[in-house]
């Protein structure tokens, strides 16, 4: 009676494991490819030149001054805006009288980084008309 019993268990662990390993060969062959790692923003850098007459401002420059914000805000909020071709530059006259701009150019936010939207994409800067000497 023993020996049938220890047949019997030896027979169930084989045939467990013969299913078991069938299912994992299974699984293993009929499984997809990982699927690739997500692209942020666009997938091509865009290199620009600020142009000759134009610089660009600093942020101590550009917080001096909140209406300069509030035109790159206004520009970024403009339906379309990622449809506008890099280098479109709008020239605008702020409240202290100097000639300013909004230029639209790529930016590039590092993935996982507290700033977004994550890799390269549509930004504008602000540039000031340099003065002639």
């Amino acid at each position: 009676m023993k020996k049938i019993v220890w047949i019997a268990i030896g027979g169930g662990v084989l045939t467990s494991l013969l299913l078991l390993t069938r299912r994992v060969s299974a699984a293993t062959v009929s499984s997809a490819p990982p699927p690739p790692k997500p692209a942020y923003g666009e997938t091509k850098r865009v290199v620009l030149f600020v142009p000759n007459e134009w610089r660009r401002l600093t942020n101590t420059e550009a917080a001096a001054l909140p209406e300069l914000i509030t035109e790159a805000n206004a520009i970024r909020s403009y339906p379309g805006f990622t449809s506008l071709p890099y280098g479109t530059i709008f020239p605008f006259v702020a409240s202290d009288g100097k000639t300013y701009a909004t230029w639209v150019e790529q930016h590039y936010h590092a993935p996982g980084g507290s700033i977004k939207p994550w890799g390269y994409h549509h930004g504008v800067t602000l540039l000031a008309l340099k003065s002639v000497a």
